[in-house]
């Protein structure tokens, strides 16, 4: 497996220094304008998600990988628990 990752970053030598940015999302909802209107400080919004699923870390609006909340010192982040190849995304 690690050689085969090797190879893998060796053929995108030439992209390995570009930026891409990277989101976290914790869920999705829909609602309607007159609700979504209707927020405020305080207000919960309901996910698809529940707590404990995990979280999709997206690129270019494609799973890339599946990850957990953690809490280091102050401040959050995400650790990464898989990989998805494209027969999973």
């Amino acid at each position: 497996m690690k050689t085969e990752n090797e190879s893998i970053i060796a053929a995108w030598g030439n992209f390995l220094d570009l930026r891409l940015p990277l989101s976290v999302e914790l869920g999705r909802a829909t609602m309607k304008v007159r609700d979504i209107l209707g927020l405020e400080p305080a207000s919960i919004v309901r996910l698809s998600r529940s707590t404990g699923e995990g979280v999709d870390i997206r690129a270019d609006n494609k799973s890339l990988m599946r990850g957990e909340i953690v809490v280091i010192e102050d401040r959050a982040g995400v650790r990464v628990n898989e990989i998805l190849t494209g027969q999973k995304k």
